[in-house]
């Protein structure tokens, strides 16, 4: 073992041991003798010898490989530390131009946020006193206008929207909210999104109500108003939409918009195609926003009762999306930018349902406006047969003590799974199954 040696070279680039081979065979020679041994009591002082002479073989290797180590790092280190004298040397000057360069570019966004600042007040006109208070709120802001890629024009035509956005909530919400707008329009001020205002207000009612000392008539239909509304389908969607803030339950009784479908009136069939839509909302044309459009249709195939294809597609709007419709659907104008237009997306629906009757909650009143729109632009004859779950679901409505009979309520009511709620494609799923639900309890 004595005459053990490692034989080395080191060049740059390169560190080799030039025995390798030749040590490793004579150390399986070596190290074989240990192969089963076994020490007993009686054989310690071997024991001993043994480790003795296998830890001096291992010092020894290993000993050379710090000194090669060591040789071979040198040049290096001593490299390594003149380098770090020279970039000390750019460094100081260096970092005193970046602080002034990062303090002119803090004094260039100060300044852009400034203008941003006039144009919004000059253009706030339409918030009154609350101009401020939004130009303040968390949400109003966002850190990307101030981007020297990011143009006036592009940050102008994004203040002016979420100006007239912000002035069409904040008007819905002095309408709707009564006692509590206060309250509510602080609450809307923190986000600047409807999300959640319906019930946050519901929830005021509920605490500020005085404790009733004679019963009150439950009789829901004691009040009942009917109203006649004429407009397009965003108006009224936007008319919808403030009444559903005010809490009323509202029943569609008459559409006198033109109908391409004839609609069925029972669920006694078992195959059908069920769909449902998502679209980009708008201000309105009062606003002078365009109209809202698609941006989603997803559906499913159901024969004799079981799913068995499903339709999921993403549509380009050619319009923007609403930032508050973003946030309740997750679809947003990235998403869809290098989708198919409407036109070319209601064909591939219309291929998919075919001469299928279409089920779907609540399409008479909104989701037949837009694939009837959207099929006429693209020379396409939609003649099917409709079902409307939402107004089937209506007529049990008292009858089963439901609260309201939204898919979002009726899908909790029969434990129906929605893991993404507002997809189209989740939405048209959910109403399929809860198709199936209505129909066992018209029996």
């Amino acid at each position: 073992m004595d005459n053990l040696q490692l034989l080395s070279r080191q060049q740059p680039g390169q560190v080799s041991i030039d025995n390798f081979q030749e040590l490793k065979t004579a150390l399986t020679v070596v190290l074989a003798r240990y192969e089963g041994l076994v020490y007993t009591e009686d054989r310690l002082a071997d024991a001993k010898a043994d480790k003795k002479e296998l830890s001096r073989l291992r010092r020894d290797i290993d000993s050379r490989r710090k000194e090669i180590k060591k040789a071979y790092l040198a040049p290096y280190q001593d490299f390594e530390a003149q380098v770090k004298e020279l970039l000390a040397m750019v460094d100081a000057p260096l970092d005193e131009i970046k602080t002034f360069v990062s303090e002119m570019e803090d004094r260039e966004k100060e300044s852009k946020r400034r203008e941003i600042e006039a144009y919004f007040f000059r253009r706030s006109g339409v918030l009154g006193g609350l101009a401020a208070r939004v130009l303040n709120s968390p949400a109003f802001f966002e850190a990307k206008w101030l981007n020297k890629t990011t143009s006036a024009k592009t940050w102008q035509t994004a203040v002016d929207a979420k100006i007239t956005r912000t002035a069409w909530d904040l008007n819905s919400i002095q309408t709707t909210a009564g006692p509590h707008a206060g309250a509510v329009t602080a609450k809307y001020l923190e986000t600047l999104s409807t999300a959640g205002l319906a019930e946050y207000r519901g929830q005021l009612t509920a605490v500020s109500a005085p404790k009733a000392a004679a019963p009150v008539s439950t009789d829901r239909r004691r009040g009942d108003l009917t109203l006649r509304l004429s407009g397009g389908a965003e108006e009224l969607a936007q008319v919808m939409e403030v009444l559903s803030m005010l809490g009323v339950d509202c029943e569609v009784l008459e559409d006198n918009r033109p109908q391409p479908m004839p609609e069925l009136t029972r669920p006694d069939f078992d195959s059908f195609v069920c769909f449902d839509l998502e679209t980009s909302g708008t201000y309105g044309a009062a606003n002078g926003d365009a109209p809202a459009e698609i941006t989603e249709i997803g559906a499913v195939r159901v024969v004799n009762g079981e799913i068995t294809e499903t339709f999921s597609q993403l549509v380009n709007p050619g319009r923007k999306i609403i930032p508050r419709i973003a946030r309740i659907t997750h679809i947003t104008d990235e998403m869809v930018a290098d989708q198919p237009g409407v036109e070319e997306a209601v064909r591939l629906f219309a291929d998919f349902a075919g001469d299928s009757v279409l089920v779907g909650h609540n399409i008479r009143q909104s989701d037949l406006h837009y694939i009837d729109a959207a099929a006429r632009r693209a020379g396409v004859r939609l003649e099917n047969p409709f079902f409307d779950t939402y107004r089937f679901a209506r007529t049990l409505k008292e009858a089963q003590g439901w609260e309201n009979v939204k898919l979002e309520y009726l899908s909790g009511v029969f434990g129906i799974d929605q893991p993404d709620a507002h997809r189209a494609w989740c939405d048209a799923q959910a109403n399929a199954l809860l198709y199936g639900k209505l129909k066992e309890l018209a029996r």
